[in-house]
């Protein structure tokens, strides 16, 4: 790509940038053509603002102008919108392949968790998300870990070693909604499960954080004590959490 195409790509994600100008592309491609004193009544801004928004586009290549008796008449060029639609799209097929993934572990397992568990804790959204995606703060209620918060990011948890555990969990990042979930793959000592995190925000000024681990093998399942083992170890790390949030 030459310089020039570099610089207009560059005014053009910096056109659409602005929620008026935005808006000025929206009412243009609901119109052939429209002159200044169309556009402004359409703001809560003179004409000298609104041209000046019209001008960045027209710089950008996203607006032609043509003059037609004393007045300037404004059309929508989009060709230079298909790069935008390229880069949206990309990250579009991004995530549809994430959560295709996701769905596809999920009906593997049979979309019944093994493990479902809810937690309440008195504090906000925002703290209970950071605590699920901040590696220091993991550290402080799961263990340690090298934790990014990165579809497809693979990290570990590293335990205390026991003489029947090497104490890694290894994990895959599969996707991220913030602030509402989060879903990564938890696989040890020869077992490989998903877990999924969800965050509501419930009524009474509280937030509710759901746990949901699927895919025990049939082998596991039949353990006795097996899953309420893992429910135990994870209320005892949902405690050490609370502690943390409060």
């Amino acid at each position: 790509m030459v310089v020039n195409d570099i610089n207009q790509s560059k005014d053009v994600y910096n056109a659409i940038a602005d929620p008026t100008r935005r808006e000025l592309l929206r009412i243009l491609a609901n119109s052939k053509e429209l002159p200044l004193y169309e556009i402004t009544p359409h703001f809560k801004m003179g004409r000298t603002a609104v041209s000046k928004h019209l001008a960045i586009l027209k710089e950008a290549n996203l607006v032609t102008a043509r003059k037609v008796g004393r007045e300037t008449r404004y059309r929508l060029n989009a060709a230079p919108l298909q790069e935008i639609q390229d880069w949206v799209s990309f990250y579009e097929n991004f995530w549809n392949e994430s959560f295709l993934k996701l769905k596809q572990i999920l009906e593997e397992q049979d979309m019944k968790p093994d493990v479902s568990l809810d937690f309440t804790f008195a504090t906000t959204v925002e703290k209970v998300w950071n605590a699920l995606t901040d590696s220091n703060v993991l550290a402080q209620w799961i263990w340690s870990n090298d934790f990014k918060a990165e579809v497809g990011h693979k990290f570990q948890f590293r335990a205390e070693p026991s003489e029947w555990w090497d104490g890694i969990v290894d994990c895959e990042v599969l996707t991220i909604d913030e602030p509402n979930s989060i879903s990564y793959t938890w696989a040890s000592a020869g077992e490989t499960t998903t877990v999924v995190w969800t965050i509501t925000k419930e009524a009474n000024n509280t937030v509710r954080l759901r746990l949901d681990q699927s895919g025990f093998s049939e082998a596991t399942k039949a353990r006795e004590g097996a899953i309420e083992g893992a429910k135990y170890g994870w209320t005892s790390m949902a405690d050490k959490l609370k502690t943390i949030l409060a």
